[in-house]
C-alpha cells in the first residue's frame, strides 16, 4: 500500500525529465538529420529523417574549406594550453593552501577578483599586447590567452581542492627529505588526480567554445580555428543549411565525446570541489 500511494509522486518527475531531454535532443537530431541532407531535399522537407543518407556535405567541408586544418588547429592551441594553465594552476593552489608563503591570501584573492572581469572587456588590451609582441595572427599567441584566461578559475578550483590533501602525509614526506617540488608531483599530484582531470574537462569546454578570441587574434584562414572556420561558413554560405549543420555536428563532436566518456569524472571532481 505504502508503495503504491509513492508511485503517483513519481510520475511528475519522470515526465519533467522526459520533457527536458526530448527539449534538449530535439535541436541536436534536427542538425544531425540535415548534416546528411542533401540541399533539395532540405527546402522540400527539412524535417524528419533524410529519405537518403548522404556524406557530401562533410566531403565538401574537406575538401573546400579546410576544415581538417582548423581542426589541428584547434586541437594544437587547447592541448598546449590545457598543459600550460593545468600546471600553473596546481602549482599556484600547492603554494596558497600548502605552503608558508609571505601575501598567499592575497594572491588567491587576487585570482577570484580576476574571475569577474569578463573576458570581452580585455579583447582589445590583449590585441595591442599581442601586437606589440608580434604575436597577432600566430597560434602560440592565442595558446597563452587561452592559458591565461583559463588560469584563475583552475587556480580558484584546485585551491578548493588542495585543502582536502591531508598535511600529515605532506610532513611526513617532508621528512623523509622531500623538498616543495617532490613532494608535488609525487604526494599531491596523486590524490588530486580525479580533480585535476575534471579541472582539464572544464577548461577543455570553455577553450573549445570560445570564439571571439579566435576570430580577432586569428584572422587568416590558414590559422582558424575550428569554431571560428564554422562562424565563417555560416556567414558566407548561410544559405546551404545542411552544409552548416554538417559544420555545427563536426564542431560539436568533440564536447559530446568528452562528455559522454569523461562525465563520472567530472560530475566527482565537481563534487569534490564543492565540497571543500
Amino acid at each position: 500500500m505504502a508503495e503504491a500511494r509513492r508511485a503517483p509522486t513519481r510520475l511528475p518527475p519522470f515526465l519533467i525529465l522526459l520533457l527536458v531531454a526530448a527539449t534538449t535532443l530535439y535541436p541536436l537530431s534536427f542538425v544531425v538529420a540535415n548534416a546528411f541532407r542533401a540541399k533539395a531535399e532540405y527546402l522540400k522537407a527539412p524535417y524528419g529523417w533524410p529519405a537518403n543518407w548522404s556524406l557530401n556535405n562533410f566531403v565538401l567541408l574537406i575538401d573546400n574549406y579546410d576544415v581538417i586544418g582548423a581542426a589541428t588547429n584547434s586541437v594544437l592551441v587547447i592541448g598546449c594550453a590545457l598543459a600550460i594553465s593545468l600546471t600553473a594552476s596546481t602549482l599556484a593552489a600547492y603554494a596558497i593552501v600548502k605552503l608558508d608563503l609571505p601575501g598567499r591570501r592575497l594572491f588567491g584573492g587576487t585570482f577570484v577578483s580576476v574571475m569577474l572581469v569578463p573576458s570581452q572587456v580585455l579583447i582589445i588590451p590583449v590585441y595591442l599586447l599581442l601586437s606589440s609582441l608580434r604575436l597577432v595572427d600566430t597560434l602560440p599567441g592565442v595558446v597563452l590567452v587561452y592559458a591565461a584566461t583559463n588560469i584563475p578559475f583552475g587556480v580558484f578550483f584546485m585551491t578548493a581542492v588542495m585543502r582536502s590533501v591531508p598535511n600529515d602525509i605532506i610532513e611526513a614526506a617532508r621528512i623523509d627529505g622531500a623538498g616543495p617540488m617532490r613532494i608535488l608531483v609525487s604526494v599531491v599530484v596523486p590524490v588530486l588526480r580525479t580533480s585535476i582531470l575534471t579541472l582539464a574537462i572544464l577548461a577543455f569546454l570553455a577553450m573549445w567554445n570560445e570564439l571571439i578570441f579566435g576570430l580577432i587574434l586569428l584572422p587568416s584562414e590558414a590559422n582558424n580555428l575550428l569554431t571560428a572556420k564554422m562562424a565563417s561558413i555560416g556567414g558566407r554560405f548561410v544559405t546551404n543549411q545542411p552544409l552548416l549543420m554538417a559544420g555545427l555536428l563536426l564542431t560539436s563532436l568533440p564536447p559530446i565525446l568528452v562528455l559522454t566518456f569523461l562525465s563520472k569524472y567530472l560530475v566527482s571532481g565537481i563534487a569534490a570541489g564543492m565540497g571543500k
